[in-house]
């Protein structure tokens, strides 16, 4: 089943994301958040939804997909499925002029 909004964190389809792990040097926008459940049968899993997520172009970790996921979780080299369990909302600092 696909959502808009995330059960375990609060993150929206749309929202620019940062990797927990890496900080907000990883930045992404979250496509679309998946509940892993529809896609197999591992009811004890503690990573239930997963989030589809574009890395945004010229940021350090672009090409994050590339290398650091399995092949199952990556579509591209800068798009692919990350368990919302890692990621939080980017909150954006609004300049002054």
């Amino acid at each position: 089943m696909r959502k808009k909004k995330s059960s375990v964190r609060e993150l929206e389809v749309g929202d620019l994301v940062y990797h927990i792990l890496y900080g907000s040097e990883w930045v992404g926008i979250l496509l679309d958040i998946i509940d892993v459940y529809d896609y197999n049968d591992n009811r004890s899993s503690t990573h239930r939804e997963m989030a589809m997520v574009q890395m945004l172009p010229g940021t350090e970790h672009e090409f994050f997909f590339e290398k650091m996921v399995s092949n199952s979780n990556r579509v591209s080299n800068s798009m692919g499925l990350v368990s919302t369990n890692w990621l939080f909302k980017l909150k954006i600092k609004e300049r002054k002029e």
